[in-house]
């Protein structure tokens, strides 16, 4: 019996020393590093543009480890300059391991002058049978071309509903040469993008329909 025992414990550590040099085998040539793609934007990350201009990318630099890749760079740019929106430039590269990276630049290309108003501001929110003070904030970024932190005027984040700040509707609009109405060029919500229809400029206060689907609602922004 212990002769037995032995010749079982012998043919277990047989198997193991194998099954060991055949994993050893396996993985030999296998790459233990990957170098994952770094894409650094030349300019910002946000622009803007005046439309009618010829626009020039500044571009980027592409990484792989220590070597520069930048001619691997594939880039989807759709900008328009010739008509006011907000467009995506995406820059693409896939490493020696298949991993993809890609980078964005959001260029703006706006109205080429200004309505001479400045919308800049805090604004209380009215909306849905609520009043929400600084309700939201309006920031100028080029000519008659603002960004809005919220066009749901706060009833969402800051109103009864009280769902925090991630629940605004970021919105970039410009405004008409006579100031009486603005047009949104995009908008992002945790619901996704809505619509901005019926706007309206009455002095200082905004007035608009914020649609999405078969739902919506009216705002009014009333400047601070």
């Amino acid at each position: 019996m212990k002769n037995l025992k032995n010749y079982i414990a012998v043919f277990i550590l047989s198997g193991l020393i194998l099954t060991s040099c055949s994993s050893d085998t396996d993985t030999a040539d296998v790459s233990q590093i990957t170098y994952f793609n770094i894409i650094e934007l030349l300019g910002d990350e946000v622009t803007t543009h005046p439309v009618g201009t010829t626009y020039t990318d500044p571009g980027v630099i592409a990484y792989e480890g220590d070597e520069i890749v930048t001619d691997r760079i594939i880039t989807d740019n759709p900008v328009d300059d010739s008509t006011i929106g907000i467009y995506y430039i995406n820059y693409s590269i896939t490493n020696a391991d298949g991993f993809e990276k890609v980078a964005t630049r959001t260029v703006i290309v706006h109205p080429e002058n200004d309505s001479g108003v400045d919308y800049s501001g805090v604004y209380t929110g009215e909306a849905r049978g609520e009043t929400m003070i600084a309700g939201c904030n309006i920031t100028k970024i080029a000519p008659s071309t603002y960004v809005a932190d919220d066009f749901f005027g706060g009833v969402y984040c800051c109103g009864a509903r009280n769902y925090g700040l991630a629940y605004r509707l970021l919105t970039y609009f410009y405004v008409s040469d006579d100031n009486t109405t603005y047009t949104w060029l995009s908008t992002t919500s945790p619901w996704g993008p809505w619509e901005i229809l019926n706007s309206a400029i009455d002095g200082t206060t905004l007035s608009h329909t914020v649609q999405q689907g078969t739902f919506g609602f009216d705002v009014k922004l009333i400047k601070e």
